[in-house]
């Protein structure tokens, strides 16, 4: 596994010859922590450190992923992001993107010429658009299995 740190961010990526031990502490994970006590750290001499669950949540996206061979980037919430870094988290080309900020879709500040976007304004803007989406193909599969000879 090697670690990439900047100032604002850390990329972790997986290391394949490590995908069997990854997926065996996922295994792990999941039975220690839906267990009755609460996760812990055991620090070196001995001393039990609680996790809390906000902790204990991070910790097994982060080893899901692991394990799925996917590298994670841990990016602090008040992250600004360029209008190209904000395209890419939401598969969108830098176009259409520069489309929704002049729209108002999402807020953004200038820095010189360049655009910059909070990072929680991405993300926000991700999970009402997905939302919208789901909640349109639900709709769509509604009707489509209302007209006679229902949805195959």
């Amino acid at each position: 596994m090697t670690v990439s740190r900047s100032h604002v961010e850390a990329v972790v990526h997986a290391d394949p010859s490590q995908a069997n031990q990854l997926s065996a502490l996922r295994e792990q994970i999941d039975a220690v922590f839906s267990g009755p006590q609460a996760p812990y750290l055991l620090g070196p001499g001995g001393e039990r450190i609680e996790l809390p669950d906000s902790a204990v949540e991070a910790l097994r996206l982060a080893i899901e992923m692991l394990a799925r061979g996917q590298s994670i980037r841990l990016v602090p919430h008040d992250t600004e992001v360029t209008s190209q870094e904000a395209a890419d988290m939401l598969s969108v080309s830098r176009p259409h993107l520069i489309k929704l900020l002049d729209r108002g879709e999402l807020p953004f500040h200038r820095v010189g010429t360049h655009r910059r976007i909070k990072i929680e304004h991405v993300l926000a803007y991700r999970e009402r658009r997905d939302a919208e989406r789901d909640g349109a193909l639900s709709e769509l599969t509604r009707l489509s299995e209302e007209l006679p000879g229902g949805y195959w």
